[in-house]
């Protein structure tokens, strides 16, 4: 079991080290290392539970193996600079992400894993992708109207996609490309902010997660069957609609910063696009809010441990007040 468990942490350890490598790499051939280090440590992570089967980890590997290829043979073409491969380098990267228009797999994949393994795939595996776009578009001056065009799709695919859905992984899945949309907007005008947002948006998705994994929910309907306290599933609902973006909750101010830097300019059409999918992922939000809160009073229970207090309370602080000082402490960014 020693021998078992050293095993597992280092493979996590070889994941993150993937991740280093590629973020640091001075040339394509050392990004394409570190990210095919990454996959190869990240894939017996989706395949070790009981719980899952082998189809999700062989569909993440081709996907995200394809993209790698193509993302060094477009960096080894770059040395003959053409256009064509700026649109394959943000192709290969948008593939990666998961993002709108190459979000199928993401779908696919988020669907058939565990909490814990879907937390990974929605926090730790963006990292690389996104920080070598951002440095794309810093030094490469890659294809923007690609990026803005993923961009609003991503906001649309998000909003609407998760409209008619009772399954709570591609809820979130939905709700990941949605914020893929909001993280990219400040990758498209070079500023650094991409980066806090993103920080926030793995908070948030965390903390929704961790209920989730805790009761072992995994469709909506399950709200009405299992034995929940009441405070848990306000939370629940809370972390839901933070991470929607619900004035004034935490999840809203990253987006209202975004808002104020990129309201200028050409970016009207994006922020108008991007405001109008949040409210549609608002909406299904509701809908949970709804269904766990105010239509299933039979199946509560008012009586929580102090450990179940203090989470749920913790959880609601963040959510409630954490919007607040985030957006003081940050608005430097708008400068």
């Amino acid at each position: 079991m020693n021998f078992l468990g050293m095993n597992r942490v280092s493979i996590k350890l070889s994941m993150l080290l993937g991740v280093w490598v590629s973020i640091h790499s001075d040339s394509w051939f050392g990004v394409w290392i570190g990210l095919e280090l990454n996959l190869l440590c990240f894939i017996p992570f989706l395949t070790q539970s009981k719980e899952t089967y082998s189809e999700p980890g062989v569909k993440y590997f081709l996907i995200q193996a394809c993209a790698s290829f193509l993302l060094l043979m477009s960096g080894v073409s770059m040395l003959n600079y053409s256009l064509f491969m700026n649109v394959f380098i943000s192709c290969a990267l948008l593939l990666k992400l998961g993002a709108a228009p190459y979000y199928f797999w993401y779908l696919s994949v988020g669907e058939g894993v565990t909490w814990f393994q879907f937390l990974g795939l929605s926090t730790i595996q963006k990292i690389a992708p996104l920080v070598l776009l951002f440095f794309s578009e810093v030094n490469l001056k890659i294809s923007g109207w690609l990026i803005s065009l993923s961009i609003i799709l991503s906001g649309f695919v998000g909003g609407v996609g998760g409209v008619n859905e009772l399954s709570f992984r591609k809820l979130l899945v939905y709700s990941s490309i949605n914020h893929l949309g909001w993280i990219m907007v400040p990758l498209l005008v070079l500023n650094e902010f991409w980066l806090i947002y993103f920080l926030v948006y793995c908070l948030l998705i965390s903390m929704v997660v961790i209920i989730l994994l805790v009761f072992g929910l995994y469709h909506m309907n399950q709200l009405f069957n299992i034995s929940i306290s009441f405070v848990s599933k306000i939370t629940l609902a809370v972390s839901l609609l933070s991470l929607g973006g619900l004035p004034p909750l935490l999840g809203f101010f990253p987006k209202l910063v975004i808002i104020e830097f990129c309201s200028g300019g050409l970016m009207h059409l994006i922020m108008y696009a991007m405001i109008i999918s949040s409210v549609m992922t608002l909406f299904y939000y509701m809908r949970v809010l709804m269904s766990s809160v105010m239509l299933n009073f039979d199946n509560m229970k008012f009586l929580m441990s102090k450990m179940e207090i203090l989470s749920c309370s913790f959880m609601m602080v963040v959510s409630m007040l954490g919007g607040l000082v985030y957006y003081l402490v940050f608005k430097s960014f708008l400068q």
